[in-house]
């Protein structure tokens, strides 16, 4: 039986949507129909020319009306995220979001209202939850290789310069956390493997100037069930010889893995020593990701990551923030 591929249509067509097109068409060639909407009908054009699409609109509505697309693919600014959202679930659209899913939860909340009336599915583009760095960490930790684990530490800083929407506080709705950090969350989330607990932010009380609102620098702490605990040092201030590279660890009970906190390597020191290197076409699990949407699309699986996944996520960033102002661990909503 032929696979019948989703028709996906991206609204916004910025250096996001761009990016997810060409590994699309990368993984799928002309077998793949993409379209692409905008406010402004000339970028729509545009992209729709670059990609080989098969249609573009000039306004999110004429492309959400249209029996044209299945899947509506989320990439302008998080601001719009959650009325875009709603807009496609009530026109029975099933909808990828570009991370961060929203501003706040507020928002998440008016998403999966809306997605639960109309029985559409609904996916975040979180391609750290593909990463395969991070499969190969859960499997030594699941086999018992470090024993037990203790810590989940993860460092990834860079001078990172913003400008545009990101310097608008109201636009962005928080600062690097919930811009940038939201991977690193997921990623800690993830090699914890439970729930989080409480939370405890801290920043620097250094005073320099800054175009990024709330924060662009970080500690958190996370405690999680099974007494695992978790730190996260995020910044888009520290410069990085290494452009971005650093190294995270997991602590257990009988040994240690280290890996590049981006995924290029890890290694494991322990009840048994291994160690895995990742590929530049690989690594960032923006591949696997979007594989696993087409392909659940197709065989009617639900996406990963689930919603449920998502909120715990939004709810650490959101305590993160609390606990900023109150100066004390905040619980997770």
């Amino acid at each position: 039986m032929k696979k019948i591929l989703p028709r996906i249509c991206f609204l916004g067509c910025g250096t996001i949507a761009a990016r997810h097109a060409k590994l699309l068409r990368k993984l799928y060639g002309k077998k793949i129909e993409l379209c692409f909407a905008s406010r402004e009908i000339a970028k729509s054009r545009k992209m729709a020319e670059e990609f080989r699409a098969a249609n573009y609109f000039g306004s999110y509505e004429e492309a959400l009306c249209s029996d044209y697309i299945d899947i509506a693919f989320i990439t302008t600014p998080h601001a719009s995220h959650s009325e875009l959202a709603v807009m496609a679930a009530k026109e029975k659209k099933d909808i990828i979001i570009e991370k961060p899913v929203t501003r706040n939860l507020k928002e998440l909340a008016s998403i999966e209202k809306a997605v639960k009336w109309s029985g559409v599915r609904c996916v975040v583009a979180e391609n750290y939850y593909y990463k395969p760095a991070l499969a190969k960490i859960r499997e030594w930790i699941d086999g018992g290789l470090i024993g037990k684990v203790l810590f989940v530490e993860l460092n990834k800083t860079n001078r990172d310069e913003v400008s545009g929407w990101r310097t608008d506080g109201e636009m962005m709705g928080g600062g690097a956390l919930l811009e940038g950090g939201v991977h690193w969350v997921n990623a800690l989330v993830s090699l914890a493997n439970a729930a989080p607990r409480e939370v405890l932010a801290v920043k620097p009380g250094v005073v320099y100037e800054s175009s990024i609102p709330y924060e662009d620098t970080l500690m958190l702490l996370v405690k999680f069930g099974e007494g695992v605990v978790g730190k996260l040092l995020h910044s888009w201030r520290i410069p990085n010889r290494f452009r971005g590279m650093g190294i995270s660890k997991v602590y257990g009970t009988e040994g240690v893995i280290t890996f590049e906190s981006n995924g290029l390597y890890c290694s494991v020191f322990g009840r048994k020593k291994k160690r895995a290197f990742f590929g530049p076409a690989s690594f960032l699990g923006f591949r696997a990701m979007h594989r696993a949407f087409v392909e659940d699309y197709v065989a009617g699986r639900p996406w990963r990551p689930g919603m449920d996944r998502i909120r715990t996520e939004m709810s650490v960033i959101e305590a993160a923030y609390r606990s900023l102002k109150s100066g004390k661990f905040e619980k997770p909503d």
